[in-house]
């Protein structure tokens, strides 16, 4: 598309066809100048000298930005030295608050910030991210720009306006990122802190607690106690077995978050006999309900059988608090291959919804709308079988349908590169 001459005074394309001819061929050689400029805040004045090279009669320019709320000088070329950086009322601030986009305004005898003596300016109204902008350009020896020097300014000013969006969502970005890492950081410290006052708390009152269930032991063992006598004591042994239980819950949780996993012990037995010594204990305190136990295959290993026993009884105790109490909860052991078993606790009930099926390995994932027999429960149950599996190397997952399934996958065999933790339980 030919480039209109100004009409008036000085270069016309009838009057100077070749020179005209040869300035609109040069054209696009200087477009990729000005587009080889990075678009990068600290280039900006960069692309200023760019364009006053490019157009000969230019002795200054300027890019005018909003800045922290004020329109402010972000990059000069050829301005006097000690200009001051705000832009006052005239012609510069003019275009940028009220020109129209990409329109160009060309006036005799420009006023600030151009240096004294300028005789014509030109200026683009830019569509910066953070308010009003412009790019100046002037001029102490020509009367006006050419069509060629309008061009290159308004090719200028939006490599400077992609180049100040960068620069401001660069900014936003490295804002967010930092916000972020602090808040982790405070999320961090608060979780260590929880942790911290949670071992420390679960390890003070084993010692009182076990004094306690001792007692109402030593009680039932006497005798000699009439029947609300006897009541009340089994109430307080089972109260402490109950609260035993927890604790020994956290300690579990905060050995996790704080060190360096759950530590195994590992030794020779069979994944059946470690899991019917769980599911005996648990069919004596719910002789209510059908417990069945199914094994199939050689189900011998290395495992930690403590450990193990403490997977089954979370896995049981949890199918026996949420499943159909006319419903029997199924554990069946199985051999997975030479190399793994799998333990499978299935009970027939409602499905878990999606929001909790989710994160049901998590620490305190009980719903709050939880209304099951264990409401004591502190929802750390499955969160510590998980990490008992991981310690062991195996992996734990959960369906939910007509029934929910939890699948435990143990491989036989611990690592070979060498013994696992030392382990920190009593005679370990």
């Amino acid at each position: 598309m030919p480039i209109p001459y100004p009409e008036g005074p000085g270069l016309t394309e009838e009057e100077h066809p070749a020179t005209a001819r040869a300035e609109l061929a040069a054209l696009p050689g200087s477009f990729g100048r000005l587009l080889a400029v990075e678009p990068e805040e600290h280039a900006l004045r960069r692309l200023l000298s760019t364009l006053v090279d490019l157009v000969p009669e230019a002795d200054s320019a300027a890019l005018l930005a909003t800045q922290g709320g004020r329109l402010a000088l972000a990059a000069t070329i050829g301005l006097e030295e000690g200009a001051a950086d705000e832009v006052g009322d005239g012609f510069a601030r003019r275009v940028a608050e009220h020109g129209d986009v990409g329109a160009i305004e060309v006036t005799l005898g420009p006023d600030a910030p151009f240096p004294a003596g300028t005789r014509c300016g030109a200026a683009v109204r830019m569509a910066a991210p953070e308010g009003p902008a412009a790019l100046l350009l002037g001029s102490r020896s020509a009367a006006a720009f050419d069509p060629r020097a309008l061009a290159l300014l308004a090719v200028a000013a939006d490599r400077a306006a992609v180049t100040l969006e960068r620069a401001l969502l660069r900014r936003e970005r490295d804002a967010a990122a930092e916000e972020a890492r602090r808040t982790r950081e405070e999320a961090s410290s608060r979780r260590n802190a929880v942790d911290f006052i949670l071992g420390i708390v679960g390890h003070d009152l084993r010692n009182p607690l076990g004094a306690i269930h001792m007692s109402a032991a030593l009680l039932q063992k006497r005798g000699a106690l009439e029947g609300w006598q006897a009541r009340a004591v089994e109430r307080m042994r089972s109260s402490a077995g109950r609260m035993n239980r927890i604790i020994a819950d956290l300690l579990s949780y905060t050995r996790t978050r704080l060190g360096s996993g759950v530590p195994v012990l590992r030794r020779p037995g069979r994944l059946d006999e470690i899991a019917r010594r769980a599911v005996d204990e648990l069919q004596a305190a719910n002789p209510d309900r059908a417990l069945v136990v199914e094994a199939r295959g050689e189900l011998s290993g290395e495992w930690d059988p403590d450990r193990l026993e403490q997977v089954v009884s979370n896995l049981v105790s949890n199918a026996i608090d949420h499943g159909d109490p006319e419903a029997p909860v199924r554990v069946e052991l199985s051999a997975d291959g030479e190399e793994a078993c799998t333990l499978r606790v299935a009970n027939r009930g409602p499905p878990m919804p999606p929001e909790v099926l989710s994160h049901v390995f998590e620490p305190f994932s009980r719903p709050p709308e939880d209304k099951s027999r264990k409401g004591s429960g502190l929802g750390l149950g499955l969160y510590i079988s998980r990490e008992i599996v991981r310690a062991h190397g195996g992996e734990i997952s959960v369906s939910s349908n007509d029934e929910t399934v939890m699948t435990v996958r143990l491989p036989r065999r611990g690592p070979a590169d060498g013994p696992g933790p030392a382990d920190p339980r009593p005679g370990g």
